[in-house]
């Protein structure tokens, strides 16, 4: 007996040692050429505005976290902030400057944005359509308004701010402010909680006599100098970490929930992406909404459920009340680590086991068989009439039917512990990771196989495994990470390719892009660009 199981255990290990090595690609080509500007595009948190200026097509404004927002002027809409996903080499900027012409003779370059970062002067020349560094000492000035203009204006009150002119606090005349805020000056805005931001010293006007504010936590505020209505303008995410995003094809918005980065406003965030509008959902201020620290996000036509720190919560879009189900309502915990659609019925993976909700998605249901009490469920998955799990122990699925959970022997017990993501693709493929490597089973061929040399690369947990056609994509917290079967070809893309944090808590296919959930804010990434290479 003991020889047949060290010849087994022998057999074993040979089995690992002649697996070929996977080697992991990385950036190795020219950026600049490689990836058009809006390949990658972040929504980072910019409630935060340090600076202003205005060009000839845009009103760009920098942000502390966000990059530099952009207002197109004529056709009156925000388009995709500038970040270090275009080139920029950070999303810290202390100032923004679009050059005019008058500037050539000083050295610099005209029709051209400058942004001063905190790792140095970039420039974005519209002729490139890319950013790069400046290579300069100082920042062009800002396009002021005329000398005669401003003497004309101080000498007579019934004249409007001109063109360019950038005024004091004490100048401000006294703001209508949009409806649920108030403003006092000379420079507070107090919103909907009564809580007091402030005007922050970057303001402008325009070239169509709109004046263009920053705050310290309600992002762009702008008035018509002719109606002195003082309009906010949120066009971010808060001040969150991305852990997860839903998309409501119905409404045709994006649910954008995570964890805070310790500034206010933070909280749950939905993009109207028709209207092009933020709103923010933040816990202390809404009755039935315990906690907005969201691990997961899942909806169908009636409702839009958040996995949280502290509890299951439920939005009604009917009628927009929030709900919240923790333990005393059988949730096996309070810390909610993933959410599940199959059919009608909603599964949730918690930090203690799992659960689920049928219609109405008003009761939470226990399983009878409590071989899962006290596991920490990181991932779910459904294909055909089992759900699968991975869990610290290992891969445990679910019959539908009979309500019996079991354990699956993947047969690589040195892999198969700690488990962190699990996907099963349409065809019945498995794939799963932990902290000892990936591992895959094909039911074609009936076996499982194992990448035990991931972990050189990826030093730190895989979060989310996604599927698109021929390509399995990790979330890790190294970046994201391609895998090609077809060719067997690797490859992570990092912030030297566009993204904003190497930390990727999600990945969400949506045709040729990617929806990113990631540590310094949400990206698209179109990742089907004809023509790339890697």
């Amino acid at each position: 007996m003991i020889n047949r199981i060290s010849i087994l255990m022998i057999n074993l290990m040979l089995l690992y040692i002649t697996l070929p090595a996977q080697v992991v690609h990385t950036k190795n080509f020219d950026r600049f050429t490689n990836y058009k500007i809006d390949d990658w595009i972040t929504y980072a948190p910019a409630t935060h505005i340090t600076s202003i200026d205005v060009g000839d097509e845009f009103v760009y404004f920098g942000t502390p976290a966000g990059g530099i927002l952009r207002y197109n002027v004529y056709e009156k809409e925000w388009e995709f902030p500038y970040t270090t996903s275009s080139g920029l080499r950070s999303n810290q900027i202390l100032d923004v400057v679009y050059s005019y012409e008058d500037n050539v003779q000083e050295g610099w370059e005209s029709r051209v944005v400058y942004a001063l970062t905190d790792k140095g002067i970039d420039i974005y020349d519209p002729a490139f359509d890319y950013w790069s560094p400046a290579y300069i000492k100082n920042m062009p000035p800002n396009r002021r308004a005329a000398e005669e203009e401003v003497r004309e204006f101080r000498n007579d009150p019934n004249l409007n701010f001109p063109n360019f002119y950038r005024p004091m606090n004490s100048e401000l005349p006294n703001f209508f402010a949009q409806r649920n805020y108030l403003f006092r000056p000379p420079n507070e805005i107090l919103d909907e909680e009564n809580r007091v931001f402030y005007l922050t010293g970057a303001r402008v006007v325009d070239f169509h006599q709109r004046l263009w504010i920053g705050t310290n936590g309600l992002g762009v505020a702008s008035s018509d100098i002719n109606d002195l209505t003082l309009n906010l303008h949120l066009q971010s995410i808060t001040n969150i970490s991305p852990h997860d995003v839903y998309y409501d094809g119905a409404e045709n918005k994006l649910w954008i929930g995570g964890h805070s980065t310790k500034r206010i406003p933070a909280g749950i965030v939905c993009w109207d992406m028709k209207n092009n509008t933020w709103q923010k959902f933040e816990a202390p201020f809404y009755t039935g909404l315990y906690s907005d620290k969201v691990n997961a996000i899942a909806g169908n036509d009636h409702f839009i459920f958040f996995g949280t720190n502290y509890g299951l919560v439920r939005y009604t879009k009917k009628d927009g009340n929030w709900t919240t189900y923790t333990k005393g309502d059988q949730l096996e915990s309070d810390e909610i680590l993933d959410l599940e659609w199959f059919g009608d019925t909603l599964f949730i993976a918690t930090a203690e086991g799992f659960n689920w909700t049928e219609p109405p998605h008003n009761r939470i249901v226990r399983p009878g068989d409590r071989k899962l009490n006290n596991t920490t469920i990181y991932r779910l998955s459904i294909s055909d009439s089992l759900v699968y799990m991975a869990s610290r122990n290992g891969i445990y699925t679910f019959d539908l039917e009979n309500k019996k959970v079991s354990f699956l022997n993947t047969g690589s017990a040195i892999l198969d512990i700690n488990l962190t993501a699990i996907q099963v693709n349409q065809g019945g493929d498995i794939w799963t990771a932990g902290q000892k490597g990936i591992i895959n089973y094909s039911k074609a061929e009936d076996k499982w196989q194992s990448f035990p040399d991931i972990v050189r690369y990826i030093h730190g947990k895989i979060n989310d495994i996604q599927f698109t056609k021929r390509r399995v994509w990790f979330a890790t917290d190294d970046g994201l990470l391609k895998y090609e079967p077809r060719k067997d070809y690797w490859y992570l893309y990092t912030t030297e390719d566009g993204l904003p944090s190497n930390k990727v808590f999600r990945v969400d296919p949506d045709g040729k892009n990617l929806w990113l959930s990631t540590a310094a804010g949400m990206t698209i990434f179109r990742w089907k660009r004809k023509g790339r290479t890697e």
